[in-house]
């Protein structure tokens, strides 16, 4: 079952998004996306939706079964501070 949530972004959109980018994919995972739309897999795989220059909607829509979604989220948002 898919898990959504929102991220604020505190710095420059563009930037925070090419850092997300080279992290995922140092991490093994693949990125692919732009200013409005994309999507990430590795471990985990999900899409993201800009909503405002300074907010992100995250849905993760493949995980594996024994880790939790907030443990996922925190995660994901590590990537985006």
């Amino acid at each position: 079952m898919a898990h959504t949530f929102k991220i604020l972004i505190n710095t420059d959109l563009s930037s925070t998004l090419k850092k997300v980018e080279k992290a995922i994919i140092e991490n093994g995972g693949k990125f692919k996306g732009d200013m409005d739309k994309g999507g990430f897999s590795g471990k985990v795989k999900g899409e993201y939706v800009v909503l405002s220059k300074d907010k992100v909607e995250i849905t993760i829509t493949k995980k594996p079964f024994a880790v939790p979604n907030r443990k996922i989220e925190s995660a994901i948002r590590e990537f985006f501070t």
